[in-house]
């Protein structure tokens, strides 16, 4: 194989992947939505049929509530993990795309804070404090990025003094 066909096939593997990252990207906000848009997540789970309901005029004060944090109900460590985890799979699903981890993490918290703000149009409870914990799985997310690339440096440092 000549030197313009391996880079022309370079070329179509690299716009694959980029594909395939905008892909799962996208894939991945979509099945986020529905869990977030979806007017019950005790149903979608029971029923596996996801029901909206579009309330146009939201009350915002809502947003700001803290008083059913405490109100633990049967699915509330699967909602709210499922919040920390969802998002620290966005954020790194992002990182891998962009290679960037400050444009990472701020598209993922900015997602995390209009998906809040818009619960509050389908009929949920779009809340601070889940923006809170949305965060606190982004930022998880950076911080193992952080620890691999220190530990990938140190492996390859090790390694060259070592040759």
């Amino acid at each position: 194989m000549n030197k313009i066909s391996k880079k022309h096939k370079s070329y179509d593997e690299s716009r694959g992947l980029k594909y395939f990252q905008n892909v799962l990207v996208i894939l991945w906000g979509m099945l986020l939505s529905i869990f977030i848009f979806v007017e019950n997540l005790e149903s979608l789970f029971l029923t596996k049929k996801p029901d909206f309901t579009w309330n146009k005029s939201p009350d915002f004060s809502s947003f700001f509530n803290f008083y059913d944090i405490t109100l633990i109900h049967p699915w509330w460590f699967m909602v709210k993990g499922g919040h920390f985890l969802g998002f620290a799979i966005l954020k790194l699903l992002l990182y891998v795309k962009s290679k960037n981890l400050i444009v990472a993490t701020i598209i993922s918290i900015l997602f995390a804070g209009f998906t809040e703000i818009l619960q509050l149009f389908f009929g949920r409870d779009g809340r601070l404090y889940d923006v809170v914990i949305d965060s606190m799985g982004i930022l998880i997310a950076l911080l193992l990025v952080k620890v691999y690339h220190s530990i990938g440096l140190t492996t390859r440092k090790t390694l060259s003094q070592n040759k």
